[in-house]
């Protein structure tokens, strides 16, 4: 994340965590402390088994040189295709080159697209009329989708590979927000309680759950380590491959929000909010690459985020309209 150039000069010491000694050296996710409690208590706290623990120096070197982030990261086009699609609100890729279209006519309207790359071309195989919100595939590449919200009934449902459409499951009394297939082939919901989405109030249920190959038993997300609640509306989520969590979350219906990494034992890893000089940050959809970098969507800033799996800022390439 960008930071002040002047990080060095704001910087405070700060106590050991562990035995309130001064000028601690040493930061985990839990606690700050000094080389001699980094050495003889840290390390059998049961609490901090899978922490990384870093040098508080190091970290104040990241954060200062992610200043300098570079304005390009793409530097060449593969390829493009040009089609007859009006605009594209969802696109995925399934292994044999098939691709798969969501877009939005109107707000309550959508089309869904089954088409195949070819050498210089789209070719459109098949158009679905269903009232899609949101869709992924599973590891098959059969597609899971839900309807949108002004339907009565907005169970996940599948279009098997043989255009067969079967419901698959009801989150009932939940309303689903978002859905992904993670590595391990697990259904990721996101979830809230019936009625307005915001404003989020403490009696709000904002959770994601993680559903295996028999769509039951799910393990809940919904509050971190110290009981505060993660989500406000979890709008789209990718997995990587440690199947840590990434989600859009969104404040307000003006679709501004941050970027949340989340694992599976509710720990979240960070929070990111897009670089002060872009005032507004609206993160649409990501895309996690095979090296576990972020590249994010911002609708709004018409820019892509690159991020690390720490999510530290690597570059900011913004596209002109």
């Amino acid at each position: 994340m960008i930071q002040s150039a002047s990080i060095r000069n704001a910087q405070v010491s700060v106590s050991c965590h562990v035995c309130n000694g001064p000028r601690a050296k040493w930061k985990c996710e839990e606690f700050m402390c000094l080389c001699a409690c980094k050495e003889k208590v840290h390390g059998k706290l049961n609490c901090s088994q899978g922490h990384e623990v870093a040098s508080i120096h190091d970290i104040q070197d990241t954060l200062a040189d992610s200043n300098e982030v570079p304005s390009e990261i793409i530097t060449s086009v593969v390829n493009s295709y040009t089609t007859s699609v009006p605009t594209i609100s969802y696109l995925s890729c399934s292994n044999d080159d098939i691709v798969y279209i969501l877009y939005n006519v109107k707000l309550t309207e959508c089309v869904f697209i089954k088409g195949k790359i070819l050498k210089a071309s789209f070719k459109v195989l098949k158009t679905y009329p269903l009232p899609m919100f949101n869709f992924t595939l599973n590891r098959n590449d059969e597609v899971l989708f839900t309807n949108i919200s002004s339907e009565k009934e907005s169970p996940v449902r599948m279009i098997s590979s043989s255009d067969e459409i079967r419901t698959v499951m009801d989150p009932k009394p939940m309303l689903l927000t978002t859905l992904h297939v993670n590595k391990d082939n697990e259904l990721v919901l996101g979830l809230r309680e019936q009625g307005p989405a915001f404003p989020v109030h403490d009696f709000s249920v904002r959770q994601i759950a993680i559903f295996g190959n028999d769509y039951r038993r799910p393990i809940n997300l919904e509050k971190d380590t110290k009981g505060r609640k993660l989500f406000s509306y979890p709008s789209f989520i990718r997995t990587d491959l440690e199947n840590v969590l990434y989600v859009a979350d969104l404040d307000t219906l003006d679709f501004t929000g941050r970027l949340l990494a989340v694992d599976r034992t509710e720990r979240l890893k960070f929070s990111y909010r897009g670089p002060p000089s872009l005032g507004v940050f609206c993160p649409y959809s990501f895309a996690i690459t095979p090296i576990d970098n972020i590249v994010l969507l911002d609708n709004l800033n018409n820019a892509l985020h690159v991020l690390n799996p720490k999510g530290i800022l690597l570059a900011l390439p913004i596209f002109s309209s």
